[in-house]
């Protein structure tokens, strides 16, 4: 492994759209990382990506990247019913790991993750960027100084369908257990509600409208064990959309995370009542404009997490501090998501621990005339362009 001077070496395992068009472009300004390695059994693919960053290794399968000793850190970017097997093996060949979110797709397979982490020295973090977004992070911490109050209400919404919608990956559309709105999407903010208020989803109901392009719409109403009420919006192949609002007795706040000045403070009535909304909010703008400007040239705010959270664990592979986002962060999410779909489906409310353990049993992967061949290693199906 790599000294705690050295540059922390990576090796990515899938070359998809999230690997080359969010994490590898964030590398550049990464003084502390440097990409020695690329694995995809898709070889135009691997190679267009090691020729566009530069990177001196590539792999056709990620059993071989594996097996590289100047390796340190495995990044996991596939679909997400591959990604446990990838892990698995990356903590038994000794390597850190990064995991995208999802981070997995049952409870059964999370579990036996964080069994086998349990005995690793190794740090395993779950990628779920917005944690590290600034706004997000500025309404986490007035919300814990109190600025609102009592949490009375969250309303969210996540809907893609323009810069993030290109090159769509096909997993995604796959109901259970592979990706749908809930899982490519509900599950960042599944994880917010708990980042942002400490609290625990206790029951969630679901309703949705699937589309004949792959293209899904879910409405999710939640009670969190604060007594917390939560409703959200997600949809893929519509606009792009990125907003919560948290409500509480002294105030709201409102985050817009494809805005730099996306974040508005509105107090209760009060003293001041709502006069003081305009000139706060313009002040704020202007003073946002510069930091907005340079910010911009990196690919703005909602890129800049990708940067942030490599920051972030190689601070904690250096010394040896807790991840800001764990396995079992990544367990509660996928816990929600899979409650949300056993709500959509039997069309009642679920509690959490109601969660199904090994998801529904709708089919997940492709059918027997797209996949005839068993899937032997998890980067197989890169070469059937499965790959997210």
């Amino acid at each position: 492994m790599a000294k705690p001077s050295a540059r922390l070496r990576v090796g990515f395992v899938g070359c998809g759209r999230v690997t080359q068009g969010l994490h590898l472009p964030a590398f550049r300004r990464l003084a502390d990382w440097q990409v020695i390695a690329a694995a995809d059994s898709d070889e135009s693919r691997l190679n267009l990506t090691a020729n566009r960053f530069g990177i001196p290794h590539r792999y056709p399968d990620y059993q071989t990247l594996l097996a590289d000793p100047n390796v340190d850190v495995v990044a996991v970017c596939l679909p997400p019913q591959l990604h446990v097997e990838v892990a698995l093996a990356a903590l038994e060949a000794g390597k850190h790991l990064f995991i995208e979110k999802p981070l997995a797709v049952s409870l059964g397979e999370c579990d036996q993750l964080l069994e086998r982490a349990a005995r690793s020295p190794r740090k395993v973090m779950v990628g779920f960027n917005l944690r590290w977004h600034r706004l997000i992070r500025r309404t986490r911490e007035m919300i814990q100084a109190g600025a609102l109050g009592e949490l009375e209400l969250i309303r969210t919404t996540f809907t893609t369908g323009g810069t993030l919608q290109t090159d769509f990956p096909e997993w995604s559309s796959w109901r259970t257990p592979g990706g749908g709105a809930l899982f490519d999407l509900g599950v960042h903010h599944f994880d917010l509600w708990r980042y942002l208020t400490g609290a625990e989803v206790q029951e969630i109901s679901a309703m949705s409208h699937s589309r004949d392009a792959g293209g899904q719409s879910v409405v999710v109403t939640a009670r969190m064990d604060s007594g917390l009420l939560v409703t959200s919006i997600f949809s893929n192949q519509t606009t792009d959309s990125n907003e919560l609002e948290i409500s509480g007795r002294k105030g709201s706040i409102r985050v817009f995370c494809y805005r730099f000045d996306g974040l508005e403070f509105i107090t209760a009535p009060g003293s001041f009542g709502g006069l003081q909304r305009l000139p706060s909010k313009l002040s704020a703008t202007l003073m946002a404009i510069p930091g907005a400007i340079a910010r911009a040239s990196l690919g703005g705010d909602f890129h800049s997490t990708y940067e942030a959270e490599w920051r972030a664990f190689a601070h904690s592979i250096r010394n040896d501090t807790p991840v800001e986002c764990s396995l079992e962060d990544g367990r509660r999410a996928v816990e929600v998501s899979l409650a949300a779909l056993a709500s959509e489906s039997q069309s009642r409310p679920v509690q959490i621990p109601e969660s199904p353990r090994y998801g529904l049993g709708t089919p997940a992967l492709p059918s027997a005339g797209e996949v005839s061949e068993p899937i032997q290693s998890a980067t197989d199906l890169l070469l059937r362009g499965k790959v997210v």
